[in-house]
């Protein structure tokens, strides 16, 4: 793809992912099919109430609509925090982290939408053989990631 391409793409994600959908002809739902995302993703994102997206789910996306995952990428808005944010997001994750891992089969709930969090907890070993507890959690609904790594 040349850069005229994505000069020449609209300037919102939820305009491109439109664009580049409907020039494909494709239905909302074929796209979340082929993509192997949920439906309702594809219309959060058409309606601007999703601008940002996870790695993977972007690189899918710009597979199905024949473009790079960049053409894409540029267009995101980043969630932006300020400092008081940042540190109230960073407290509120460790008391999250410490309740599961006191309560691992508790309904815990997702920091930004509410939605119940899918929980994994990994025993391993560090490199003198003392054990681990590392821990994976994410939301069932928004992209919100807890994890250990």
């Amino acid at each position: 793809m040349s850069r005229n391409l994505s000069s020449s793409l609209p300037a919102t994600l939820a305009e491109r992912i439109r664009f580049l959908r409907e020039k494909r002809y494709m239905t909302p739902e074929l796209l979340a099919m082929k993509a192997m995302v949920p439906l309702s993703t594809i219309e959060d994102l058409e309606a601007g109430i999703e601008m940002f997206l996870a790695p993977a789910v972007r690189q899918r996306l710009a597979r199905v609509l024949h473009v790079r995952p960049s053409q894409i990428q540029e267009v995101e808005k980043t969630p932006e925090f300020d400092e008081r944010e940042a540190l109230n997001l960073q407290r509120q994750s460790i008391a999250l982290r410490e309740a599961i891992l006191r309560d691992p089969e508790g309904a815990h709930l997702c920091l930004s939408c509410g939605s119940l969090l899918a929980v994994r907890l990994f025993e391993r070993r560090d490199l003198q053989d003392n054990p681990l507890t590392v821990l994976k959690a994410n939301c069932t609904r928004c992209l919100f990631r807890l994890t250990d790594d």
